[in-house]
């Protein structure tokens, strides 16, 4: 099984993923049950901050055990693992102090005279200051060499920050999983409506993030091999991004039918258990692609993680190189480009006509009859998910590498997909009658979202001329 550690080293990559990124997550939780008043998403998350309070003894262990062989590799800077570790060191104090602050709390709650508010404060500012002090003691820099690139080829090397990029986008999803689906079973065992809303906004997040994380994996690899790196595999690489395609559209998939559920609540104001049931199917599989995906990955530039029992690609091309060489053919590419232009086209009319709803045009006909038009937009999503994939897959180092609006174009895609959610989460605007006019702060976020869809449009249109 390759979630089981293999060594103190694979243990210490497996775990010391969660403390960070879960803190993120549970924070978002944290904040949605005091704003929402619901106790059961507020005592959850200080279960889960007393978890990961626990999680701080096998990542300390870990780290104590990978320092003696890690150390020995050449390539390993020791002034980066003493800074790492001290650093470390004092993020996982605080994250014990986080848990026993959660815990306390947990313990008073519903007691006479209990500061919800106060405990609040206390918890979460020692969650924030744990985060900023393992963001401060980052460790990627350690083994990874691509991220300290010195000399650069022009033309040839990729920008250093995409390797950094990647390595922070993809436990995004990952992690983002495994909390989103134990909110989710919480949420069902308990029939928790905000909680069951908040775990599939989770799932329509991390299903986004897939999008730039895919593709700053496929600018990594070029990173690794232009120029080459010594002790990297091409053919490990390829493995890596066989596993990585299936991720995207698994995460495609759960974000698809959660974010269908979220419309569909907003109508008939209950879930559908047979709706949950598939978004629990999608992301359980998901998850377990993404595992293999992780673990292929982490063999890529962490030799210390191998072991000798298991075979290592040697010469394998691979899928998505099979798929690079049928793409480059204008004859799989051109019919692609139709349906991605046509994609857009389903995304920007449909933010269009709400945005300008939301603005005060259209005020004779109310938001819910508007909002039914975000289907056609989510439609426009996911052909354009598939179909942008397959065209960059053509030319991956043109458009990751030298084509300037590519990059601002997704990061654009991520921001406005996620900036949509608002209009089918927030109340006030599904609530509004025909002739009523938007709050200012939904016409501010109108506003982003109508900029966010436009930077796409344009960063798309000027792929051609950068």
């Amino acid at each position: 099984m390759h979630l089981i550690p293999q060594s103190w080293a694979h243990l210490h990559i497996l775990v010391s993923v969660f403390p960070s990124f879960g803190l993120v997550i549970v924070l978002g939780f944290y904040l949605a049950g005091f704003l929402g008043d619901n106790e059961g998403i507020r005592r959850t998350c200080l279960v889960l901050f007393a978890l990961l309070a626990l999680l701080s003894i096998p990542t300390y262990l870990s780290g104590q055990g990978s320092m003696a062989p890690v150390s020995e590799v050449p390539k390993i800077s020791k002034s980066m693992m003493s800074f790492h570790y001290g650093w470390g060191i004092a993020a996982l104090v605080v994250l014990i102090l986080t848990g026993v602050a959660a815990a306390f709390d947990l313990l008073r709650s519903g007691r006479a005279g209990s500061d919800a508010k106060r405990s609040f404060f206390v918890v979460s500012g020692l969650a924030i200051v744990a985060l900023v002090l393992m963001i401060v003691g980052d460790g990627w820099e350690i083994n990874h060499p691509e991220l300290r690139v010195t000399v650069v080829i022009p033309d040839v090397s990729t920008a250093p920050a995409w390797p950094h990029v990647h390595m922070i986008l993809n436990h995004v999803p990952t992690v983002g999983f495994v909390f989103a689906i134990a909110f989710f079973v919480i949420a069902l065992l308990t029939d928790n409506d905000l909680m069951k809303r908040a775990s599939l906004v989770l799932f329509v997040i991390c299903g986004v993030v897939g999008v730039p994380t895919y593709i700053s994996g496929t600018a990594s690899m070029w990173a690794l091999t232009q120029p080459v790196v010594p002790e990297i595999s091409k053919a490990v690489i390829n493995a890596h991004r066989d596993m990585a395609l299936l991720t995207l559209f698994g995460l495609a998939f759960t974000g698809a039918a959660a974010w269908i559920e979220l419309w569909r609540y907003r109508y008939v104001g209950r879930f559908s258990k047979s709706s949950l049931a598939l978004v629990m199917l999608f992301a359980v599989v998901t998850l377990a692609i993404m595992a293999e995906t992780g673990h292929r990955g982490g063999q890529i530039n962490h030799p210390e993680i191998r072991v000798a029992t298991e075979m290592m690609p040697t010469g394998e091309e691979g899928t998505s190189t099979a798929i690079e060489a049928l793409m480059k053919q204008m004859v799989w590419f051109l019919p692609w480009q139709v349906v991605h232009y046509f994609g857009y086209c389903l995304i920007f009319g449909a933010v269009f006509a709400v945005v300008l709803r939301v603005l005060g045009f259209w005020k004779s006909v109310s938001f819910a009859a508007v909002h039914r038009l975000l289907l056609l937009g989510f439609l426009g999503v996911l052909i354009n998910v598939f179909s942008g994939m397959l065209m960059m897959l053509a030319d991956s180092y043109r458009y990751v590498v030298g084509d300037y609006a590519f990059a601002p174009k997704i990061a654009l895609i991520t921001i406005g997909a996620i900036a949509v959610l608002y209009f089918s989460l927030s109340n006030r605007v599904w609530n509004l009658k025909p002739g009523e006019d938007a709050p200012v702060a939904a016409k501010l976020v109108a506003v982003f979202v109508l900029l966010a869809w436009t930077g796409v449009l344009v960063g798309g249109r000027m792929l051609a001329f950068l």
